[in-house]
């Protein structure tokens, strides 16, 4: 298998978000930032709950096929700091996100959630402030780009099964803000043309085992990146993502990433 196609099956009981918004106030609440779930906020989202004054989080049993819960993680692709943290609901989950990497999967309950992202340590000037929606039984990625004064969230939701025998799913998301439009080759075999920033192509269908995937500008036809060992397994579904500050070294980036949906369980 290919040395840059990355594997996160890193998740267990306690990797929880906190609990969701009440709809109605997902729009107006405002949230300290604080390491620790926020109590009254649960109050407010279940107010039947009968919740101690000095107690700080609520556990809440997820059994496995009746409980709808969704998966997600995250991917710093922000190239204006060397690491992040990330804020959800108020409460610190993640910390010290370092570029490039990935979170582990964190199990959530459907609803509304309030992201935001700071510089690793710090506790004020908020790079990204913004609300996403889970979906019970599904998979996401929420994915963090941006070059300085240009910051976006762009959330990933992975396929639904099945995938055909011997086959698997390849997709393209490009989240590089300063890159050209991008053709994308499989096997020599123009398969997508003109990704541009922000774009989540389809997926597409290629047989198992060895292939060579080739980047290159859509105008000049230069190799951007090249991966001549992608080894895909039949049956699971991969993104490739591009990312990174184009102008500056080491300029774009791939990092292809076996999807959570191929590896999780509800």
């Amino acid at each position: 298998m290919s040395e840059n196609i990355e594997f996160h099956a890193d998740v267990s009981q306690d990797r929880m978000f906190p609990l969701p918004l009440a709809e109605e106030e997902f729009l107006n609440y405002e949230y300290p930032l604080t390491p620790m779930a926020n109590a009254e906020l649960i109050r407010k989202v279940f107010p039947e709950i009968n919740i101690m004054p000095n107690v700080q989080e609520l556990e809440i049993t997820i059994i496995s096929g009746i409980t709808l819960y969704g998966f997600i993680n995250f991917f710093n692709a922000f190239t204006a700091v060397s690491a992040i943290d990330i804020y959800v609901n108020g409460v610190r989950v993640i910390s010290n996100l370092k570029y490039s990497a990935f979170s582990p999967y964190y199990k959530a309950f459907p609803g509304y959630y309030h992201i935001q992202i700071l510089q690793a340590g710090k506790t004020e000037d908020v790079f990204i402030s913004t609300f996403i929606n889970i979906i019970g039984y599904r998979v996401y990625t929420g994915a963090f780009s941006g070059l300085d004064g240009h910051t976006c969230m762009l959330m990933v939701n992975d396929c639904i099964p099945p995938i055909p025998e011997s086959f698997a799913y390849l997709r393209f998301i490009q989240i590089s803000p300063n890159a050209p439009l991008l053709n994308a080759y499989l096997d020599d075999a123009l398969i997508l043309s003109e990704i541009d920033y922000r774009e989540i192509s389809r997926y597409y269908a290629a047989k198992e085992g060895m292939h060579t995937l080739k980047i290159k500008d859509y105008i000049t036809g230069e190799i951007l990146k090249e991966e001549n060992h992608l080894d895909l397994a039949g049956q699971d579904a991969y993104s490739v993502y591009l990312f990174g500050n184009y102008t500056k070294v080491p300029g774009l980036q791939m990092l292809i990433d076996r999807d959570g949906i191929s590896h999780l369980e509800f």
